[in-house]
């Protein structure tokens, strides 16, 4: 059984897509920039909201004008951010039976660290986390290893006993450049198609199949 099971946030345990879409949609009509549809905001979430704002202008625009979509976009977001994000099917239920079993929990997340708090807060169950990290200055952002060592080193756990799980390449990449085995998750905001090639060698299709890995 591993002690620690560390979770992404977007597209692993909860559904954001629509809200941070939104947000972003408004920012790029405020700066006057064409809309993006879903899909298109799904290929480029992440890596960080940095680099999805400055992907998702045209080329010529990105240089000049990403810091000020950045801003409109932050600012809009934190407002935003629960509008109609929700855990996923079964995670509530799975976390409360891992936790029952003695596994401690936690969240790394390339989502700034105001915005990874505020929706775990809104849509998780008190202490469900033992830990929570979005993104912070003063740690690198995902995939470098450093925010995943520096949990587990707060929290006294060998990377033996923990597992992560994610839902994207920058997930697989993640785990494997901190030294963790990896759940990679088909619901996200990638691919099986895109996981297979990113290296990912164990794949769920539903978040309770999870219990039978970790426990």
């Amino acid at each position: 059984m591993y002690k620690l099971c560390v979770f992404d946030l977007d597209g692993t345990i909860v559904y954001t897509i629509e809200d941070i879409a939104a947000s972003l949609n408004r920012a790029l009509e405020k700066n006057g920039f064409p809309k993006l549809s879903e899909r298109e905001v799904q290929a480029i979430v992440g890596h960080s909201t940095a680099y999805m704002c400055q992907n998702a202008l045209p080329d010529d625009a990105r240089e000049t004008c990403w810091k000020q979509l950045h801003r409109d976009f932050q600012e809009d977001y934190y407002r935003h951010c629960c509008d109609h994000s929700h855990p996923y099917e079964g995670v509530l239920r799975t976390l409360s039976r891992l936790k029952k079993a003695g596994v401690r929990l936690a969240v790394v997340s390339n989502k700034p660290h105001k915005d990874t708090t505020r929706v775990i807060e809104t849509l998780f169950p008190r202490d469900t986390f033992c830990m929570v990290l979005g993104m912070m200055e003063k740690y690198r952002k995902k995939p470098d290893p450093e925010p995943l060592e520096f949990v587990l080193n707060y929290l006294g756990v060998e990377k033996k006993d923990a597992i992560y799980v994610g839902d994207s390449d920058v997930d697989v990449e993640f785990a494997r450049n901190t030294g963790l085995d990896c759940v990679s998750c088909t619901w996200g905001y990638r691919s099986r198609k895109q996981l297979l090639e990113a290296g990912a060698t164990c794949l769920i299709d539903d978040f309770e199949e999870l219990l039978q890995i970790v426990l």
